[in-house]
């Protein structure tokens, strides 16, 4: 996936409340500018998918539990042959 200003517009433009926070984030990291981390961020992100689509999870066997039936003893009064 190619990562285009526009997804790193709309990236930043979501990110609303936590803009702060993720600006402080890129200077701490070392970006020059919130734009830049952003389209690392992106990269980043779509490599992992890319990641999770090429490894598909193994599929997991269900058991089925079989039902057991007792045998239900007859009681026996002493009156009875």
């Amino acid at each position: 996936m190619q990562v285009t200003q526009e997804h790193v517009d709309d990236f930043i433009y979501n990110l609303k409340g936590r803009l702060a926070y993720e600006t402080k984030k890129a200077i701490k990291l070392g970006f020059p500018s919130i734009q830049e981390y952003a389209k690392q961020k992106l990269i980043k992100r779509a490599e992992e998918e890319k990641q999770k689509v090429l490894t598909l999870p193994a599929v997991k066997t269900v058991k089925v539990k079989s039902a057991k039936k007792k045998a239900i003893e007859a009681s026996t009064c002493g009156c009875c042959p």
